[in-house]
């Protein structure tokens, strides 16, 4: 793959690097790499190839199915029927419904998803830094990532907005059912939220600029040394 194709892939992570002050472009997120930052084992209980693979699956089955269906009836519903979903609910799934509403303009209706893609995309260059998988395993991995990104985001706003709402919803989702929609509301003014604004602002800007949404991928061809069974 050309260079700016696979700077597309890794800005996928850009929101993950943003936070931790890594590069936006490197293939192993940290170049050099800062062993303590992406030791996979303390943060993540990752100690091998196997589990990093496993842990792939995320992607499709992470945080964000959650709220799936949320933004989903959002992005559809009239506001009658709207009304009537509402009613249907638990008082935790309604505040959950209700801030897919509201973020619904922002993300669209792909919601939350980039929290788990960007994510899993961090895995994939700590990973190759690990040594768990090989440039060429990563850069086909991090291709499956690029393909479900584009089929629920249009655009990188909408793809960081996802990002940050998920987020935002995985910081509340130890809250209690009384105190959900108050901590919600909370995380507009959240450090570590406006931090990842700020550094993407501030060191990512330009180089998504450079790289448009609908960039053509030349991505390579599934790698003979990946197991069979390893998610795709």
């Amino acid at each position: 793959m050309e260079e700016i194709e696979q700077h597309w892939l890794y800005a996928l992570s850009a929101p993950m690097a943003a936070l931790n002050g890594a590069s936006y472009t490197a293939a192993t997120y940290y170049e050099p790499a800062d062993d303590d930052a992406t030791d996979l084992q303390k943060w993540w209980g990752i100690s091998n190839r196997r589990q990093l693979l496993d842990m792939l699956h995320m992607a499709d089955d992470g945080h964000a199915t959650e709220v799936s269906n949320a933004y989903w009836q959002a992005a559809r519903c009239l506001p009658s029927e709207w009304h009537d979903a509402l009613e249907q609910l638990n008082p935790r799934q309604r505040i959950q419904y209700q801030f897919a509403y509201r973020t619904l303009a922002d993300c669209g209706p792909g919601g939350v998803r980039a929290w788990d893609l960007g994510r899993m995309g961090f895995l994939l260059r700590s990973g190759l830094r690990k040594g768990y998988v090989s440039a060429d395993e990563s850069l086909w991995l991090q291709g499956r990532l690029a393909l479900r990104a584009r089929h629920y985001y249009n655009d990188w706003n909408t793809y960081l907005a996802g990002y940050i709402y998920g987020k935002a919803l995985w910081n509340c989702s130890d809250s209690s059912d009384d105190e959900l929609a108050q901590e919600l509301a909370r995380q507009g003014g959240e450090h570590w939220n406006r931090c990842i604004l700020n550094n993407l602002r501030k060191g990512a800007s330009e180089l998504l600029a450079s790289l448009p949404w609908d960039l053509p991928l030349n991505l390579p061809e599934r790698p003979d040394t990946l197991e069979e069974d390893a998610w795709s």
